[in-house]
């Protein structure tokens, strides 16, 4: 480009002697010096013009940047141990539940029944969320706190054992609820992609229900005295 732009300014005024002689000279040195400094200043605006095109070529990807992984989760002591992704997965799933209610729960263990079904444990309360395709969120399809269910979950006896049921008091201010003297009782079954899956959501399901000290969650008391009366409970 420097070359180019020199040599048409040394060719201008021999090109205007040529054709107009004296007069013509001094016009081809005008037009000369004019193309010296315009061609610089257009190839800086060219310059100027690529680099905000490359920029706005690669803001448009910014919608497309995926999350590698969710921030780590750290539990409740604040001491911080190594990364674990299940925990910070199921902390990332709880944030999402939270969003549209006014809980303060901790996470404690999830298992993922499908692509966009998910059983979670918190240290209050047990909940389903589903995947809402339209709203790109997860919401919470139903939830007990642990004061609610009947006693602790048992392993499905059909099959492989792959699962878990279990029996919880329906919240009287909920849905249909509101309408019956008595509290209604409803059956949840959960079923688990493994038989170590179940054995691990069992296990953590019965150890929150005991910290709730219910009678009814004791390990010693084979025979609940739910099934004879609920005073104390």
């Amino acid at each position: 480009a420097v070359v180019s732009t020199q040599s048409t300014g040394v060719v201008k005024p021999v090109e205007g002697a040529a054709a107009e002689g004296v007069g013509g000279f001094f016009k081809g040195v005008g037009k000369g010096l004019v193309g010296a400094v315009a061609r610089p200043l257009g190839g800086i605006n060219d310059m100027i013009t690529y680099t905000i095109d490359g920029i706005h070529h690669h803001t448009q990807f910014d919608d497309q940047i995926q999350i590698l992984r969710h921030p780590r989760y750290i539990q409740p002591d604040k001491i911080l141990r190594p990364y674990n992704s299940k925990q910070s997965e199921g902390k990332y799933l709880l944030q999402q539940a939270k969003s549209s209610t006014q809980w303060a729960d901790e996470y404690f263990h999830h298992s993922c029944l499908s692509k966009k079904s998910v059983f979670l444990l918190t240290d209050n309360r047990c909940l389903l969320l589903q995947y809402d395709d339209i709203l790109n969120h997860w919401k919470v399809e139903w939830s007990h706190v642990y004061n609610e269910i009947v006693k602790v979950p048992e392993v499905l006896d059909e099959g492989d054992g792959l699962g878990i049921v279990f029996s919880a008091y329906m919240d009287p201010n909920v849905g249909f609820s509101k309408f019956f003297k008595e509290r209604r009782k409803k059956t949840r079954i959960i079923i688990l992609q493994s038989r170590l899956e179940t054995q691990k959501m069992t296990e953590r399901m019965t150890e929150l229900l005991r910290r709730t000290n219910k009678k009814r969650f004791n390990e010693d008391d084979n025979e609940s005295c739910w099934n004879k009366c609920c005073r104390c409970l």
